[in-house]
């Protein structure tokens, strides 16, 4: 057997087990609260807020994790609100409302702000979590355990939004910086 083949057939191996403590389910959009949350339509037709598990965008209205932010980041409120509308922006041009959205991860567990943590993939089959630290408009966020190939993903992608200047860390590299923590 070809090496190519022992590699694909090794990373299924290592796959498959980690799927099946996670659900994966389709859905449908309602909402784009933000740059790394939305809104979904669940199995019963009831609205549930969903948080892109593992990272972390600038808000983009005054609520209390902006104000936390301003705080701990000692950055503008018109600065961090900027930053948090360019994000957002941009997962509006990766997924939109009536869209279908695969979620992954334990569908049964809420963070502090009661949304349900997941990896969510668009109809293009790209994760959005990835996506938006990839292109530079969102960071990591580690205050939760993630699975570790996930971890690592999202570490690559962040040094490499950050290296080449993609999205925020081009137009706003001082307040990316700074609120990042970087």
């Amino acid at each position: 057997m070809p090496m190519k083949y022992h590699s694909v057939l090794l990373a299924l191996c290592l796959t498959i087990p980690a799927m099946a403590n996670a659900q994966t389910q389709n859905y449908t959009v309602e909402n784009i609260e933000d740059g790394d949350t939305i809104t979904i339509i669940n199995l019963d037709g009831v609205s549930e807020r969903i948080q892109l598990s593992g990272i972390d965008a600038p808000e983009d209205t005054e609520n209390a994790k902006l104000k936390l932010d301003i705080r701990k980041k000692g950055l503008s409120k018109d600065a961090l609100l900027e930053i948090g509308e360019q994000a957002t922006k941009f997962l509006k041009s990766e997924v939109a409302a009536g869209q279908k959205v695969t979620l992954q991860g334990d569908l049964s567990q809420r963070d502090k702000y009661g949304r349900i943590p997941a990896i969510v993939i668009n109809d293009k089959g790209d994760s959005l979590n990835l996506l938006m630290v990839k292109e530079g408009y969102a960071i990591l966020l580690t205050r939760y355990p993630l699975e570790e190939k996930f971890k690592a993903a999202l570490e690559e992608a962040q040094q490499h939004a950050r290296s080449s200047n993609n999205g925020l860390w081009k137009s706003h590299p001082e307040i990316m910086a700074k609120w990042s923590g970087l």
